[in-house]
């Protein structure tokens, strides 16, 4: 075979080979002439592309969306508020379901201990703080544990306590109403434990005797009480600042109703002897340093230790007579009738006797 008839069967050979039905792969030039690897992948037969079936778009039971709203509760496709009870349901009230019902807003029962308070059936609950102490919430019922307003007295963390009437001003008996913070409700007056002789730094040092003892008991508006005394130029009537309060009525330690109010106290006098301490401890038949009269004024321009700053033997000064033991008789009937409490008799004033403390700080937004 001549050489040019070699070549011609060789670019048929060539050109036969190339010819088929599939696209043809660009392939780089190669010296050695054997080809090398392509650097791209490539391109699928059009026949397989076209047999494929394009992938669903459709959410499965199984699913969990990303970025976006869930729409199902458990893999059996529940959704909690369907009205229907999902394998990882407890309950499903559909629009019913609420925190403070029988099936929560996340499809579990209501139950004590959870945190959440079932209206009508629970009076409150604090979750893992439940507990039987004062002010606390059952842990068995999730029902209010002892606290001020049940009706019935702790003595450990209150005065007194008649549940419903506690800050109404109502009491059912002699003793005075309750707060709203279960202490009692009216103005404190009390005799002072000590005994004080006629010098006592003036009217405002009788006041400054009455602060000290009200804070030694821890007493609301300590610094607030006055001494019902008198000199020669200032009383109750004219230097308490709330001479007229009514409807709050003067009380003694322990709760016992002196009188309806202040008022009622200088109009009628004292239903009762003034017979507790700062401590509630009982005194009878007791001086009390006043020169006060009944009606809260100034008794006498001279009987007052001279204006409450001298202990001189031969100076004098008016007293009252606290309380009787026996509240009945004729005794007690003159006690009442010609206001001994405030105003009996004169005494040396190197004497020793008490004094009466009333609060004149009390608030009536305390109760609000």
């Amino acid at each position: 075979m001549s050489h040019n008839t070699y070549l011609v069967a060789l670019l048929v050979m060539s050109l036969g080979t190339a010819c088929t039905d599939d696209p043809l792969t660009s392939m780089p030039a190669s010296d050695s002439g054997s080809g090398s690897p392509t650097s791209f992948d490539p391109p699928l037969p059009s026949s397989a592309t076209m047999s494929e079936e394009p992938t669903s778009t459709e959410p499965t039971t199984s699913s969990t969306s990303t970025g976006a709203l869930t729409t199902t509760s458990g893999p059996d496709g529940s959704v909690c508020g369907d009205g229907a009870v999902g394998d990882e349901e407890q309950c499903d009230l559909g629009d019913a379901n609420a925190n403070i019902g029988a099936c929560t807003l996340e499809c579990k029962h209501a139950s004590c201990g959870d945190g959440l308070v079932h209206e009508g059936v629970e009076q409150c609950d604090f979750g893992l703080g439940n507990d039987d102490s004062y002010n606390g919430c059952r842990p068995l019922d999730c029902q209010y544990g002892p606290r001020c307003g049940d009706g019935v007295l702790d003595v450990e963390h209150e005065i007194c306590d008649r549940g419903e009437l506690n800050g109404t001003g109502t009491t059912d008996d002699e003793f005075a109403p309750c707060s709203l913070m279960c202490g009692y409700y009216g103005r404190l007056l009390f005799i002072t434990s000590q005994q004080f002789n006629g010098d006592l730094g003036g009217v405002s040092g009788a006041d400054l005797k009455c602060h000290a003892a009200a804070l030694a008991v821890g007493l609301p508006n300590a610094n607030k009480y006055r001494a019902w005394i008198s000199d020669n130029f200032q009383s109750p009537e004219t230097r308490y600042d709330q001479w007229d309060l009514p409807g709050v009525p003067v009380i003694l330690t322990g709760g016992l109703v002196v009188a309806d109010d202040l008022l009622d106290l200088v109009d009628n006098g004292p239903h009762t002897g003034i017979a507790r301490t700062e401590f509630g401890e009982a005194l009878f038949e007791e001086r009390v340093w006043t020169n006060t009269s009944a009606f809260g004024e100034i008794f006498s321009i001279d009987d007052h230790c001279d204006s409450w700053t001298a202990a001189d033997g031969s100076l004098q000064a008016r007293w009252g007579f606290n309380a009787l033991a026996v509240e009945d008789g004729p005794e007690w009937d003159s006690w009442r009738a010609e206001r001994w409490w405030t105003s009996f008799s004169v005494f040396s004033c190197k004497g020793l006797a008490r004094l009466y403390c009333i609060d004149d700080g009390f608030v009536l937004e305390q109760e609000d």
